[in-house]
């Protein structure tokens, strides 16, 4: 289980994430994309497939940590292997173009 401190409206709420959460919320960005509702994303970030993690820069890393120091833990730790899956669906078919290829 993962457990998430954000703030809403002045107000510090903590968000609990077990495996059931998390696949619902898979499922729900998966109909939003099939539907056409996508949002672009950072480009300076990517998969590593062997490691089964989020591949981005030391200085990526460091400014989502100040916000968000839960994520420490996402850094060198990859996701379940059950829900990998979700994320091909989620991800599938987004290029980085430019100077971030």
């Amino acid at each position: 289980m993962s457990i998430s401190v954000i703030e809403v409206n002045g107000e510090k709420v903590k968000a609990m994430w077990d495996k059931r959460l998390i696949e619902i919320f898979y499922d729900i960005c998966i109909k939003e994309i099939l539907k056409g509702n996508r949002l672009g994303g950072d480009a300076s970030i990517g998969w590593n497939p062997i490691k089964r993690y989020v591949d981005a820069s030391y200085d990526w890393w460091e400014s989502r940590v100040k916000v968000v120091p839960e994520a420490q833990k996402f850094r060198t730790s990859g996701i379940d292997f059950e829900f990998e899956w979700k994320l091909d669906q989620l991800f599938m078919g987004v290029v980085a173009t430019g100077d971030k290829a």
